[in-house]
C-alpha cells in the first residue's frame, strides 16, 4: 500500500507503518491458513461420514439379506455409485481357483457401451490367479488398483476399453478368497487411497453373508444327516418291537382276515363263469394290494400329483359310472382346459364314490358331473335329481359306508365334502380339494420364444444376454403395458414379467392378461415373476395374480437356465408314466375305498 508521508500522525514513521503492514499480512496469511485448516477438516469429516454410511449400509444388506448373492449385488452397486464409478462386477471362485463372472452386474446408465464391451469381455473369460485383475486381487488377498487399463497389461480386457481406470478387492471368508467385487470406469483415474484403505471393511462385511450361507448349509446337511438317523433308528425300533412284542393285534387280525378274503376267494374261483372274471380279478387286486399295505411294504396310498385337464377326468369317469341302470354325464359347467396338479387315484375313488352312492340311493336315472376353479382349488361336483341324501354339516360320516369312505378319501387328499339337498329335488355333493392351476399348455407345439420384461435398462440388457448365451430368442419391453401387447401381437413359449414397474406392474399386467388373454397366445402361457422380494407374501400375491413360478433378484445364469428348462424345454403334457400309476400303487389306492 502507498502512502504519503504527510498523512502520516505526528511522531509516526515509515518504520511503524512497515512494522503494522507487516503484522497485517501475518494475520491475513494466518486466517487463510487457518480456513484451509478448518475446510480440509470439513472435507475429512464429509468423508469419514459418507464411509461410515457405507458400511452401514453394507452391514444393514448383509444382515437383511437371505443369500450372499444378492448380498454382493446390492453391496456392489451401493459401492460403485459411493466410489464415482460407470460398472461394477462380482466373480465367484470356482472349485479349480478360477474366477469367473456371477452374472452380477450395474452400470451407470450413462455408460452402458462400456457395460456391453466390459461384459463381452468378461463373461467368458477365466481369471485364474495371478492372472488378470480378478486374479491378481484373489492371489494376494489385497486390493488393486489399475490408473490406467490401456497401459497396464494386468487388466488383462484392454481391449473392452481402450483407456479408462479399474479397481477391485476380494472377499476373503477364512483363508481363502470367495469372490471378487470389480469396478471399472471410462476414463484414467489415479488411485484412490482412502478407498483402497476401506476395502478391507467393505470385504470383512460382505464376507459375513458367505458365512452366514455356509452356516445355513451346514445347519440343513445336518439336519438330513439328523432325519436320515431318526429314520433309520426308527426302522431299527420297529423292527426290533416286531421281533421281541409279537406284531400289534390290529395288524395280527388285519393280515388274518386278508388271508381269509383271499382263500374264500380261491374257493369260489371255479364256480365263476366268463361274466364274474373281471370283477373276480379286481378283488385279488385289492386282496393284493391289502396284503402290502399290511405287510409294510406299499406306503405310496396317495400316489402322486401329476397335472390333469378336469374335462377329460369328468369324461373318463361319466363313461366307466354309465349303466343300463343310471346314466352318468359331463354337466354344460364351463371347465378350463388348463391342467390342475391332483392326486388322480384317491380322487377318482372318492368321486367314483360318490356316483355310487348318487346310483345306488338317490333312484335317479341322471347323475351329472361337474367341476369348478376356485382360488387355487378344484371343486368336483355330483348332482342327480333323486329323492336327496345328506348328514349333519357339524361332523363327518362314520362307519363303512359309501359317504364316510369318501370323507376320509377328501381328508386324505387335504379336502372336504359338502352334501346338501338342490332346491327342487335331488342332492348335489361337492368335493373341494386344493390343487394349483397347471398352466403350462398340453399342446406338443408350443412357441420357444421368450419374452422378457423389465424397466431397468441394465437389468434388462444383462438377462437378454444370459438368455442369448442360452441360446433363447428372446423379446424385450420395458413395460406392462408393452408386454400385453407384445403377447397379443407373437406366441411366446414363456414370460419373464417383472413385478416392481412403474405404471402397470407385473401382477396387474398378469391379471388382466389371465382373464382377457388373447390373439396368437393363448391365456396359458407361462408366466415367471422376477423380483427382488420372495416372501411368502409376495410369493401369494404372484401367484393369485396368475404367476406360475418366480425368479429371484439377482439371478444368475444357472437359476435362469434352470427356469427356462422348467417352464419352456419340459413336456407339454404328462407323460404316460405320471398320468397311469403303477400297478401297485394302484392296488394300493383302491385298498382305502
Amino acid at each position: 500500500m502507498s502512502y504519503d508521508p504527510r498523512d502520516l500522525p505526528d511522531g509516526v514513521g515509515p518504520d511503524v507503518v512497515a512494522r503494522l503492514e507487516h503484522r497485517a499480512a501475518q494475520e491475513r496469511a494466518a486466517r487463510i491458513e487457518a480456513e484451509r485448516t478448518a475446510e480440509t477438516q470439513l472435507r475429512r469429516a464429509f468423508e469419514r461420514a459418507r464411509e461410515v454410511e457405507l458400511l452401514a449400509s453394507i452391514a444393514v444388506i448383509v444382515n437383511e439379506t437371505d443369500d450372499a448373492l444378492s448380498a454382493m449385488s446390492a453391496a456392489a452397486k451401493i459401492i460403485r455409485r459411493h466410489c464415482g464409478f460407470a460398472v461394477s462386477h462380482v466373480l465367484l471362485r470356482e472349485a479349480d481357483g478360477a474366477f469367473v463372472t456371477s452374472d452380477i452386474w450395474d452400470a451407470d446408465p450413462a455408460h452402458l457401451d462400456l457395460l456391453d464391451a466390459v461384459m463381452a469381455a468378461t463373461v467368458d473369460h477365466r481369471f485364474v490367479p495371478p492372472a488378470g485383475l480378478p486374479g491378481e486381487v484373489a492371489a494376494s488377498h489385497l486390493a488393486a488398483w489399475i490408473p490406467d487399463v490401456a497401459v497396464n497389461p494386468a487388466y488383462a480386457r484392454g481391449e473392452a476399453a481402450a483407456q479408462g481406470a479399474a479397481w477391485a478387492f476380494p472377499i476373503v471368508v477364512g483363508i481363502e478368497v470367495s469372490a471378487v467385487v470389480e469396478f471399472v470406469h471410462p476414463a484414467p483415474m489415479p488411485a484412490d487411497e482412502r478407498l483402497l484403505q476401506l476395502a478391507p471393511s467393505l470385504a470383512a462385511q460382505l464376507g459375513r453373508a458367505f458365512e452366514w450361507e455356509k452356516v445355513q448349509e451346514r445347519q440343513l446337511e445336518d439336519r438330513r444327516r439328523l432325519e436320515e438317523m431318526l429314520a433309520a433308528r426308527t426302522q431299527d425300533v420297529v423292527a426290533l418291537s416286531r421281533g421281541t412284542r409279537g406284531e400289534d393285534a390290529r395288524t395280527a387280525y388285519s393280515a388274518w382276515v386278508v388271508h381269509e378274503v383271499s382263500r374264500l376267494v380261491d374257493e369260489i374261483r371255479p364256480w365263476i363263469g366268463d361274466r364274474g372274471r373281471e370283477p373276480l380279478e379286481r378283488l385279488d387286486r385289492l386282496i393284493d394290494s391289502l396284503i402290502g399295505i399290511v405287510d409294510g411294504t406299499e406306503r405310496r396310498v396317495a400316489g402322486p400329483r401329476v397335472p390333469v385337464v378336469l374335462r377329460q377326468l369328468l369324461s373318463d369317469i361319466a363313461a366307466a359310472g354309465s349303466s343300463d341302470r343310471c346314466i352318468v354325464l359331463v354337466g354344460e359347467t364351463p371347465v378350463s382346459d388348463h391342467p390342475v396338479e391332483l392326486s388322480v387315484v384317491l380322487l377318482r375313488l372318492a368321486i367314483d364314490g360318490l356316483v355310487s352312492n348318487a346310483v345306488q340311493h338317490s333312484g335317479s336315472r341322471v347323475v351329472e358331473l361337474n367341476a369348478f376353479l376356485e382360488d387355487q382349488a378344484v371343486v368336483l361336483e355330483v348332482r342327480d335329481t333323486g329323492i336327496g341324501y345328506t348328514w349333519d354339516q357339524g361332523g363327518r360320516p362314520s362307519g363303512a359306508g359309501g359317504l364316510a369312505q369318501v370323507a376320509r378319501l377328501a381328508a386324505a387328499l387335504g379336502g372336504t365334502v359338502d352334501v346338501a339337498r338342490v332346491p327342487g329335488g335331488g342332492t348335489s355333493a361337492r368335493l373341494r380339494v386344493q390343487a394349483p392351476v397347471h398352466v403350462q399348455s398340453m399342446s406338443h407345439d408350443r412357441s420357444t420364444r421368450v419374452l422378457l420384461v423389465d424397466d431397468n435398462d441394465v437389468n434388462r440388457r444383462l438377462a437378454a444376454a444370459m438368455l442369448g448365451k442360452l441360446g433363447v430368442a428372446t423379446d424385450v419391453v420395458d413395460s406392462g403395458e408393452a408386454a400385453l401387447d407384445a403377447m397379443r401381437e407373437t406366441a411366446y413359449g414363456l414370460v419373464l414379467m417383472d413385478v416392481q414397474m412403474p405404471g402397470m406392474d407385473g401382477r396387474e399386467a398378469t391379471r388382466a392378461w389371465r382373464t382377457q388373454g388373447e390373439g396368437a397366445t393363448t391365456a396359458d402361457v407361462p408366466i415367471v415373476a422376477l423380483t427382488a422380494h420372495v416372501g411368502q407374501a409376495e410369493r401369494d400375491a404372484c401367484r393369485d395374480a396368475g404367476m406360475v413360478d418366480y425368479l429371484s433378484k439377482p439371478f444368475g445364469l444357472d437359476d435362469l437356465s434352470h427356469m427356462v428348462q422348467r417352464w419352456l424345454e419340459a413336456p407339454a403334457g404328462p407323460t404316460a408314466e405320471d398320468a397311469v400309476p403303477a400297478p401297485a400303487d394302484q392296488t394300493a389306492d383302491s385298498a382305502s375305498r
